[in-house]
């Protein structure tokens, strides 16, 4: 009797599961099927007119390139620049194919890059990316805004410059490869909760104040010869693979609280101007700190090290 009920019960969480995903599925499709469809191109001949484009709900087909608009410049003699007047935002969008602002333009039987240029602001928040996400060398004149998007497959932000004192990307999903190195932000990042299923660089970004509390990185998380200039604030982050502060110069406070990091984490050569902060997280495969220097004592109260072994705190000498 006792085996028979127990069948019976995960047999009823097996049907109820089952239940959840189609009605998931169900009120997926259904929201799809009631949101208006537009061609990526006419996107392209708003913007050409100067139009604001504004897009709620909508589902983009094929590919929408940014760089490919008429209003364009060449920058140096191996590149041009795409100029974007108008204010960008689409919220609770689905986007098809490639989302790029990083094309090419053929000169002479040559392939000649194009960058593109944002003279407004740009928000897509709440968007759903099924395919690439290209805005590599990008600028963004006033900001730049991902807040709970969805990148399906690889998403690049190398060398992109932010003049916008805020930029919000947080609740940001990666399924894919996630890269922002060498990105320059004038003003504050915040990426709070975002959660990257593969790896994710940020190398060599230089930034005024830095958020990603309650990350999630599964893969890789590479933010090596970064420059922080105010805090960095990385509390109740979960690691499940190596994570690089290599290199790096923290200006600010740097509060890495509750954090658990299920791999190595590389701290080696960081130059740590401000309060360090590793109370109550867990380096379960140990911290490398070699020749990091600090000009505070880090706080490690509750802090858990492999073997109980702690780390070297080496006091701060500039000309070491």
């Amino acid at each position: 009797m006792v085996v028979y009920f127990k069948r019976m019960r995960k047999l009823l969480i097996i049907l109820c599961m089952g239940l959840c995903f189609v009605s998931c599925t169900k009120a997926q499709n259904e929201k799809e099927a009631t949101m208006k469809e537009y061609q990526a191109k006419d996107i392209v001949k708003l913007i050409n007119k100067g139009k604001t484009i504004l897009f709620v709900n909508a589902i983009i087909k094929d590919d929408l390139d940014f760089s490919a608009i008429n209003d364009m410049d060449m920058a140096s003699p191996t590149c041009f620049t795409a100029h974007v007047p108008s204010t960008i935002y689409f919220q609770s969008c689905v986007f098809l194919g490639e989302v790029k602002g990083y094309g090419s333009k053929q000169i002479n039987q040559k392939n000649i890059p194009v960058k593109t240029r944002f003279a407004r602001n740009v928000q897509f928040l709440d968007c759903d990316f099924r395919k690439g996400v290209d805005f590599s060398e990008a600028r963004f004149d006033e900001g730049v805004h991902f807040n709970k998007s969805v990148f399906r497959k690889e998403a690049s932000f190398n060398n992109i410059l932010s003049i916008g004192q805020k930029n919000q990307w947080w609740e940001i999903e990666a399924d894919s490869t996630f890269m922002m190195c060498g990105a320059i932000f004038r003003g504050d990042l915040n990426m709070m909760d975002a959660d990257f299923k593969q790896d994710a660089s940020l190398q060599g970004i230089n930034v005024n104040d830095l958020q990603i509390s309650n990350l999630h990185s599964a893969g890789g998380f590479d933010l090596s010869t970064s420059t922080i200039n105010g805090y960095f604030i990385s509390n109740y982050a979960t690691c499940e693979d190596m994570v690089s502060l290599s290199f790096c110069k923290f200006g600010g406070r740097t509060d890495i609280v509750g954090s658990t990091f299920e791999k190595g984490c590389e701290m080696e050569r960081s130059l740590f101007y401000g309060e360090l902060n590793l109370s109550q997280s867990n380096f379960k495969a140990g911290l490398n700190t070699k020749d990091a220097h600090f000009l505070l004592q880090p706080k490690t109260e509750e802090t858990h090290f492999e073997k109980d072994s702690v780390p070297s705190f080496d006091g701060f000498n500039i000309n070491k």
